[in-house]
């Protein structure tokens, strides 16, 4: 596959800056999120997106890559590494989260077959040509299922202690790059937009409960 390091040619350079802090931002919070993985023994990352993002990342780093350039398809591919490490830790401490005890019989199975459903939908999705050739729409839905369900495992658990403002706010403002991209990339996929726009109200919304638990915005 030859690929230019960064693709100028069908993307602005401001819509790729963008993007390229973006996905910076989002390779940090991954090391922010292992880092407080093997602090706390605790996963913030709910358990059950954990295998839709891993899936998604697996897709897009082996079976397709992002035409916006060599650049960015290496940043998915160090995500999906770290990614790894990440669904290794959900399986492990993922029963910690508010669960019931169903859910935790089955809880690895679940988890596995959650991860092969996300690879199986999110290669169809692209292959069928309902996706970008960057992932983003498959990559948003994913995201805003994402975003929703870290507001609900914050407001089910009681220790705040558990849980980084430091990682709400880069997984904010990597989104958030990311999203403001879109509108350079697409500026007429209203509906990769509008995920975007909730990512981000979802995304605050967490780093507004968690602060006000927490009492301080770091």
């Amino acid at each position: 596959m030859n690929q230019p390091l960064i693709n100028f040619e069908d993307y602005s350079v401001t819509g790729l800056i963008f993007n390229g802090i973006g996905c910076l931002l989002w390779v940090i919070t991954y090391a922010i999120l292992i880092y407080e993985i093997n602090k706390k023994k605790f996963v913030e990352m709910p358990a059950y997106v954990a295998g839709a993002n891993l899936g998604w990342e697996f897709v897009w780093s082996f079976f397709y890559h992002p035409n916006t350039g060599l650049l960015y398809s290496l940043s998915y591919q160090a995500a999906f590494f770290m990614d790894c490490y990440i669904f290794y830790a959900v399986l492990k401490f993922g029963t910690k989260q508010p669960l019931n005890d169903n859910a935790k019989k089955h809880f690895a199975l679940f988890c596995i077959i959650n991860f092969i459903f996300w690879i199986l939908f999110c290669y169809t999705y692209r292959d069928e040509g309902y996706d970008t050739l960057n992932g983003a729409n498959s990559g948003y839905i994913i995201n805003v299922i994402l975003s929703l369900q870290c507001v609900f495992l914050l407001l089910q658990t009681k220790e705040t202690n558990k849980f980084s403002l430091l990682l709400g706010w880069t997984k904010m403002l990597g989104t958030a790059f990311i999203s403001i991209s879109l509108f350079y990339f697409f500026p007429d996929n209203q509906f990769v937009q509008l995920l975007g726009i909730a990512c981000f109200v979802l995304d605050s919304t967490y780093i507004y409960v968690l602060w006000k638990r927490h009492g301080k915005l770091i």
